[in-house]
């Protein structure tokens, strides 16, 4: 058909130009990840991987013999199943917040959010780093957005006293959202959330603020059972809104928003994707319950503790290479808060060595040879010019694996050295 032919044309185009800029996106072939040694997945506690997490579910599957696949309908309708009751409100108590709702992706739980809950005379002030999702929930939404720098607590207060004296908010009649991550997924950063929390006490004393944070890479990690940040730093009455996804170190997929019971019920009642979708499945929730119950085991400190400690040997190891401040100076490899490494009681396991432009394809094709497998990230998932090698380290990593993965890749920086030196000379 003309039209099929006219249409593929239209997309090869702009598919080629992404080819010709090496920032396109395709699958790897599943068999080739599963070859190679895991630093590329989100898997961060290994409980996936290993299939202690199957063994859970397993044990759910057996407990509820009468389960039916399907939820067979929208949460409005008959798709709130007492199993998904029970697991929201065991999610808010895990979690020690007033509500909680269940959502098939945490993709979906932004987008509902975002779109929903901010009404049209407040304002959303974002980190620029936050996730693609909380863009799509903002630009479905009616509330006025404003960026601030990643992390940068003088832009932050600069905009927030913007806010205060241009939108209505100096009075206290509207709300000021502030949406942030608790550890930055590309940069492996965490949020400063205690001297934000101080900044908008100083500049918006009515207090007519509520702080979201997105707690994807943190769920699972820190905080007493793996609760996430918010709990790790008993913030849980200053913080309005969290989402935690079950998708990273749970394993499974699936993520809740917790709130009040009035934010709750405004989703469930506003949120296109809550009222024309189907309801998150038995079998997806299932997962979801074995991956918290793990977390909250024996099992589940013990592999917190094994990520801890092999986080650290991977920073111990690559700021103890004698040509590491080298490469590091001359930006053949940078790691975005290396700087800060071992100032916190915790450590983030997602490390983003971040080549110049144009190489970053080339470092992680050297990883892929050596045997060890990640990811190559470049635009329009991190800022033009930042392409980067994402690395994640695993609780089921061994002590050899991280001395091989950054032995292979400090070899590769320092040919690289080596080739400026020449270039130099000549």
């Amino acid at each position: 058909m003309a039209g099929q032919r006219i249409l593929n044309s239209k997309l090869q185009t702009p598919l080629e130009q992404r080819q010709r800029q090496q920032r396109f996106m395709e699958p790897p072939p599943a068999g080739t990840v599963a070859s190679l040694i895991d630093f590329g997945s989100n898997d961060t506690l290994s409980i996936s991987s290993s299939r202690v997490l199957t063994r859970a579910f397993l044990a759910q599957l057996d407990a509820h013999p009468n389960f039916i696949v399907g939820s067979t309908s929208t949460r409005i309708f008959e798709g709130t199943s007492q199993y998904l009751d029970d697991i929201e409100r065991d999610l808010a108590r895990f979690h020690n917040a007033p509500a909680g709702l269940f959502f098939n992706s945490g993709f979906d739980a932004n987008v509902a959010l975002w779109s929903t809950i901010p009404r049209p005379d407040d304002v959303v002030l974002h980190d620029e780093y936050i996730h693609a999702s909380i863009h799509d929930g903002m630009r479905r939404g009616r509330a006025k957005t404003k960026m601030f720098a990643h992390n940068d607590l003088e832009d932050f207060r600069r905009c927030l006293e913007d806010i205060k004296h241009n939108h209505g908010l100096k009075e206290g009649k509207n709300v000021v959202f502030v949406a942030v991550e608790s550890f930055y997924s590309m940069d492996g950063d965490v949020v400063p959330i205690r001297e934000m929390l101080e900044i908008s006490k100083q500049v918006l004393p009515q207090g007519n603020v509520v702080y979201s944070i997105d707690e994807a890479h943190s769920n699972g990690v820190i905080g007493p059972n793996g609760s996430g940040l918010v709990c790790h730093y008993g913030l849980e009455k200053e913080i309005g809104l969290r989402l935690h996804t079950c998708g990273k170190g749970l394993g499974s997929t699936g993520a809740v928003v917790l709130a009040s019971e009035t934010v709750r019920m405004a989703m469930i009642n506003y949120s296109r994707n809550v009222v024309f979708s189907t309801a998150p499945s038995f079998v997806t929730v299932a997962a979801v319950r074995a991956g918290y119950e793990l977390a909250a085991s024996e099992e589940g400190e013990k592999r917190r503790q094994r990520l801890q400690q092999n986080t650290r040997y991977f920073q111990h190891r690559v700021a103890e290479h004698p040509k590491w401040a080298e490469v590091t100076a001359k930006g053949i490899i940078r790691i975005p808060a290396s700087e800060d490494w071992g100032s916190r009681s915790f450590e983030t396991p997602i490390f983003a060595l971040i080549t110049p432009p144009g190489q970053a394809n080339e470092l992680a094709e050297h990883i892929h040879a050596a045997g060890y497998w990640l990811d190559s990230v470049h635009y329009p998932i991190v800022p033009k010019d930042l392409s980067r090698v994402r690395l994640t380290v695993h609780a089921d990593n061994t002590e050899e694996q991280i001395e091989g993965v950054v032995k292979t890749f400090m070899d590769w920086a320092t040919r690289q050295l080596g080739q400026e030196r020449r270039q130099t000379k000549l």
